[in-house]
């Protein structure tokens, strides 16, 4: 009886897991029926560019900048399921974080979001992410949960203020700003990121 009750507590625990594999292969699948490409049009395939602004580089190899923002989703992810669903495992909340990330990717590879990045930002030359790119962005996404589970909320905390910080400095942007920019577009700030 004790085998059968450990089987089920390995597959109650791998579950979550499995589901999170599925929902980036549905997000890759959805992806590639939207005509994102899989990789760097240019045909450079370096895994990591560090170009943030005015580059057909930007959001189309597996990393960039923009993958710290991703990782804050990832700790904004493991504070909000433990907020809602607060009587889950630590497992079934990461697998919602991940299907969450998964469906953003989706919608924001639309036209309709490429088209609002486009005119409110200084992502003039953005026209959406690559397949691989969005996958980079799951992982970063993961990689947060990860981090915001083992330092815990208040620590967390400090890790989310200390990213946004160092991404204002270092790029212009960041997680928060880019939300800002997106739903309430401030001209000053957009002329600021293009150094006018």
């Amino acid at each position: 009886m004790s085998d059968h009750n450990e089987a089920m507590k390995q597959t109650s625990v791998r579950l979550p897991f499995i589901l999170a594999v599925a929902a980036t292969m549905i997000m890759i699948a959805a992806l590639y029926a939207q005509g994102r490409v899989w990789w760097c049009k240019l045909g450079d395939y370096g895994i990591y560019v560090n170009q943030a602004w005015n580059s057909s580089h930007t959001s189309q190899h597996l990393f960039d900048p923009y993958s710290f923002t991703h990782i804050l989703h990832g700790v904004l992810f493991f504070w909000l399921t433990g907020l809602i669903f607060s009587k889950l495992s630590g497992e079934w909340r990461f697998f919602i974080a991940i299907f969450a990330e998964a469906a953003w990717e989706v919608f924001e590879n639309t036209n309709f979001i490429i088209e609002k990045y486009r005119e409110n930002t200084a992502s003039l030359d953005y026209f959406g992410d690559s397949i691989l790119n969005s996958a980079g962005d799951l992982m970063a996404c993961a990689a947060g949960f990860w981090i915001a589970w083992k330092l815990g909320t208040w620590r967390s905390l400090i890790f989310f203020v200390m990213v946004e910080i160092l991404l204002l400095i270092w790029i212009q942007d960041s997680f928060l700003l880019n939300i800002l920019m997106l739903i309430y577009p401030l001209e000053e700030v957009k002329s600021w990121q293009m150094g006018v």
